[in-house]
């Protein structure tokens, strides 16, 4: 499966995580999820659809779908312009910039995978404190006579877990 849009799966998770979506109304999400879901079946970013379709599928007002619409592209989610018949041309929005995606909308985004970060900035030095591995330093840093002494196996928090 060819996937139209980049990091997506039913919602952007820039949209999530900006908080958007807890802000957005029910007939705001129905409306959205269908255009995303019909941009993946469609492979196309941009659709159309008639608010016949979209009620059929989700079960929304056609008021509400009207409120909805001028919504998302409030938002900058969608751009739309009405045709005939209630048939409405939706075209779907980057999040991150409220703008159409660039380039033919029938072809799958590429996202370039994420540099590495370098690593011109010195690593602080990374001391494991496991219980397992201060016995062994222990254990190191003690005479054969003193390591008698010392317990085997160290597991859990003293004094709180035997």
């Amino acid at each position: 499966m060819t996937v139209m849009i980049d990091s997506f799966f039913g919602v952007h998770p820039c949209l999530v995580r900006s908080g958007q979506w807890a802000k957005m109304k029910p007939g705001e999400k129905d409306l959205y999820l269908f255009l995303m879901e019909e941009s993946e079946r469609r492979c196309t970013r941009d659709l159309t659809a008639t608010d016949v379709q979209i009620t059929v599928a989700v079960g929304t007002a056609s008021r509400t779908l009207c409120n909805a619409r001028k919504k998302l592209q409030e938002y900058g989610l969608i751009r739309y312009n009405a045709g005939h018949g209630n048939r409405y041309r939706y075209v779907i929005c980057d999040p991150k910039t409220g703008e159409p995606y660039p380039g033919d909308p029938r072809q799958p985004l590429v996202v370039p995978k994420r540099k590495a970060q370098a690593t011109s900035r010195p690593q602080p030095d990374v001391v494991d404190t496991s219980p397992h591995s201060l016995v062994a330093s222990r254990l190191e840093s003690t005479s054969s006579s003193d390591q008698q002494k010392l317990p085997i196996r160290t597991d859990g928090v003293a004094g709180i877990f035997p």
